[in-house]
């Protein structure tokens, strides 16, 4: 009887143990949330137009920042319009080129298609995947003309950072244009083969499996390379973009995701260095805006365990003798986002999928029901390190890799890009 009433009071003080710890926890993460809530501005938008404290706030930010960095959860309707806001009003201090995730000479193709506004943009946008990742939806689309409008004539206004998942075709044709060497036509008419065909058996299925940057082989653009010698800058590109687009997507179709994440890292910081390195030396350097998937923006390692251009960006404004400003944008409660269908090749209102705001629950709830809300990271840290064993690790790499999160409770997912 000893022994089994011993063994009671042992698991009674196990039981007691742990709800006085979850306790704890809980009250460690309320405490959080109150902190949070006195670091919080709201951001008002009367569906054109975006003010308040928050949107001052991030103004200064700007102002005083060379490179301002939104790492977003995709699909939300609002965070596009607010971008195209705060670089048009940044624009003042200097703000002329946007980074995006989209390949270089794609980003080169949507900057002249720009010309003519969106309707250029739906010309180029003529076929199922003509339109680059993301900004097939209609806010996306309209913060690329705003951007375009914003930056002088004669300049780039958008710098191409990523691999190219659907615009093979568009950059197919470009090489036709300027024409492959006659020692050429045999590798580049089998590389243009291996993509018709691709999409051909997707437009059939619905399979995703079929699109070319998936199905593709890398050596059909190493073997027109071999017989290409004489290259411009502009081709080259081309091909360095579709062979590293088939390296990327034939390592995560092989079940290597982590290499498959890491060649995808290198490759968009190695594109961004090139854009600021190409710089004219003796001018003054545009400020940059950067938009992406908030993984890519996190300072330090990112969600995938791989270093990104939140890993660079940060890192370069210092080397440079300047400074960075990061914003993390979640959709909120009452939000749904728009989510790509790759069977149909169009967007579809549904709840987040990036789980970026996982764990984050101690922040997000210190957000207002009823409009955006700006919570500012910094001063938060201290006491996020000094309760991190009973957080989760997420709460920490964001509220480390991000200065300020913007939580849009009601955002709406975005619309589709009407285009042939």
């Amino acid at each position: 009887m000893g022994i089994i009433h011993g063994g009671r009071l042992a698991m009674l003080a196990l039981i007691c143990m742990l709800l006085f710890n979850h306790a704890v926890l809980a009250s460690g993460e309320d405490e959080l949330t109150v902190a949070a809530q006195s670091h919080r501005q709201p951001i008002h938008f009367n569906g054109e137009m975006f003010s308040g404290p928050g949107y001052e706030t991030l103004l200064d930010e700007g102002r005083q920042a060379h490179f301002f960095l939104i790492g977003e959860e995709h699909g939300i309707a609002e965070n596009p319009l607010l971008a195209a806001q705060l670089f048009r009003d940044l624009a003042e201090v200097g703000y002329r080129r946007l980074a995006i995730e989209i390949s270089p000479p794609m980003a080169d193709a949507v900057d002249q298609a720009l010309a003519d506004g969106l309707d250029g943009l739906r010309a180029l946008y003529a076929e199922p995947g003509g339109e680059p990742a993301f900004f097939g939806m209609q806010q996306e689309a309209e913060l690329l003309a705003t951007i375009r409008a914003a930056v002088p004539e004669g300049e780039p206004a958008l710098w191409g950072c990523d691999y190219e998942v659907a615009g093979d075709r568009t950059l197919l044709r470009r090489l036709s244009a300027i024409g492959p060497p006659p020692g050429a036509h045999d590798a580049f008419d089998a590389l243009v083969r291996a993509s018709d065909t691709g999409w051909s058996q997707w437009a059939e299925t619905g399979n995703p499996q079929f699109v070319f940057s998936f199905s593709g082989a890398p050596e059909l653009v190493a073997n027109l390379r071999k017989v290409w010698p004489e290259r411009n800058a502009e081709v080259n590109s081309i091909l360095d973009t579709l062979e590293q687009t088939l390296i990327i997507n034939r390592f995560w179709t092989t079940g290597q995701g982590y290499a498959s994440n890491v060649q995808r890292g290198a490759l968009l910081r190695k594109n961004f260095l090139a854009h600021w390195q190409t710089l004219p030396p003796n001018e003054p350097k545009p400020r940059v805006m950067a938009k992406f998937g908030a993984s890519h923006l996190l300072r330090g390692l990112n969600t995938n365990h791989s270093w990104d251009l939140g890993a660079l960006i940060p890192e370069l404004a210092q080397i440079e003798g300047r400074s960075s400003v990061s914003v993390l944008v979640l959709p909120g409660v009452d939000s749904d986002i728009a989510r790509f269908d790759p069977t149909r090749w169009s967007y579809v209102p549904a709840p987040a999928k990036d789980g970026y705001a996982n764990g984050l629950e101690p922040i997000v709830d210190a957000a207002f029901d009823d409009q955006f809300t700006l919570i500012h990271l910094a001063p938060l840290r201290p006491r996020i390190i000094a309760q991190a064993k009973g957080l989760h690790s997420r709460l920490l790499q964001m509220a480390m890799g991000f200065d300020y999160v913007l939580i849009m409770s009601g955002s709406t997912p975005a619309d589709e890009l009407v285009h042939p």
